[in-house]
């Protein structure tokens, strides 16, 4: 009976602590849904910390064009919303690299920039990639950019089925400085929906497919799906005529 009692008991805590952490975390506000891209607002004790959530889901030719995108880094600049550059700093391994990144700001708010660290990894079950970024302190100041204090996030891909991907885009950000809060609201609204869009844009271009990286795995629907399609056009396609 004791023993009852004590499950029930470690039962109850746990549903109640599932229930205070739920409560506790600051609720996702939609601002934007169009276009096929939705982006959502959540804001911390902190008024100046934010952190925006974009989603959208898009078509994909090769699942393999996502990592030779992805390590383009002026491609990357050009489809991220408001960046100016991403620069290549050191490359440990695919899965480990330091860039640093300048964005461009509306006037009349001063550019900012910030160095970073970029991880990446895939879910072996899901297939999802996954490419976390941090702060990577230690870079000097540069003149003419204001040092973003606060910046982490993630990029995910996840495969929905063969050929096409959900593109999830998290950062929590403080820009630093003085910054308007009209401009921070666009700021928020903006980088995810036009990134998302741009990126929907680019992913299919001719450059990136057919270019195997080799460190991560495509997913087996995909593969099927590609072999069955192979299949269908050699069955479809007229034989050899026979000579009269």
């Amino acid at each position: 009976m004791k023993k009852i009692i004590t499950l029930i008991l470690l039962s109850v805590m746990t549903v109640m602590a599932h229930a205070s952490a739920a409560a506790e975390e600051p609720a996702w506000i939609l601002v934007t849904d169009r276009d096929g891209v939705k982006v959502f607002r959540q804001d911390e004790n902190s008024t100046r910390l934010k952190t925006f959530r974009g989603i959208a889901r898009m078509k994909v030719d090769d699942f393999k064009a996502i990592g030779v995108l992805m390590d383009d880094y002026a491609a990357v600049a050009d489809f991220m919303h408001m960046v100016s550059e991403i620069r290549d700093v050191k490359r440990y391994a695919h899965d480990k690299r330091d860039v640093y990144i300048t964005t461009r700001l509306p006037w009349p708010v001063s550019d900012r920039d910030a160095p970073l660290r970029v991880s990446f990894y895939q879910e072996p079950e899901t297939y999802d990639l996954v490419m976390p970024i941090e702060l990577n302190p230690g870079m000097p100041e540069q003149k003419g950019y204001v040092r973003m204090p606060q910046m982490q996030g993630y990029y995910r891909f996840s495969p929905v089925a063969p050929g096409e991907v959900e593109v999830t885009i998290e950062v929590i950000l403080d820009p630093g400085g003085a910054i308007p809060a009209w401009i921070a609201n666009i700021i928020l609204r903006d980088i995810p929906y036009f990134s998302l869009k741009r990126l929907r844009r680019v992913i299919n271009q001719p450059r990136f497919q057919g270019v195997d990286t080799g460190y991560y795995e495509v997913p087996k629907s995909w593969i099927e799906a590609e072999d069955a399609s192979v299949a269908n056009v050699s069955a479809e396609s007229p034989g050899p005529s026979t000579p009269r």
